[in-house]
């Protein structure tokens, strides 16, 4: 399937200003790791600090999937460098939501 390039997702400043809200979003979700650690979860709160947590790693996997798709379609359209760290921001989260979801974080 042949993305349409000609479409605002695929311009330059959105493929940027996605990765800088992805790389915001992910320096606010390691603010927000203490509350999934060994103190956070053993609180009574704790089911709501887990869902905090997992919905703001939604967003971060959000805007990081959208950063590399942004750029990926320019990478084969018009030959630019390869959007390395947004590829390695959308592997810490996913590495981060696989722990989270094996409770790693709450040992």
């Amino acid at each position: 399937m042949r993305f349409i390039t000609h479409t605002w997702f695929y311009r330059r400043a959105v493929g940027d200003a996605l990765s800088i809200l992805a790389g915001l979003a992910f320096f606010l979700l390691c603010m927000l790791l203490p509350l999934v650690g060994p103190a956070g979860s053993q609180v009574e709160h704790a089911s709501i600090n887990k869902t905090i947590f997992l919905s703001w790693l939604g967003v971060t996997l959000l805007l990081s999937i959208g950063s590399v798709l942004s750029k990926w379609e320019r990478v084969r359209e018009e030959n630019a460098p390869r959007p390395i760290y947004s590829l390695l921001l959308f592997i810490t989260c996913i590495i981060t939501l696989i722990i989270q979801l094996v409770g790693g974080f709450s040992n």
